[in-house]
């Protein structure tokens, strides 16, 4: 598959999310001895199975 360059804006709850998902991957990889992700790969991951973020706050 070509690679293709992208530019997102994200809100600061959706950049909590994904640094937050980031580090768990990154202490399960410490946990097994396995290599490190790279912070690029785990946005492309997010990108290609999409992000969903669910507010805890509802609207009145």
């Amino acid at each position: 598959m070509a690679k293709t360059r992208i530019s997102i804006t994200i809100d600061s709850k959706i950049a909590k999310a994904i640094e937050n998902y980031y580090r768990e991957k990154v202490k399960l990889a410490a946990e097994k001895d396995e290599a490190i992700p790279k912070l690029s790969n785990v946005y492309e991951e997010i990108i290609e199975r999409g992000w969903e973020y669910k507010s805890t706050t509802r609207k009145k």
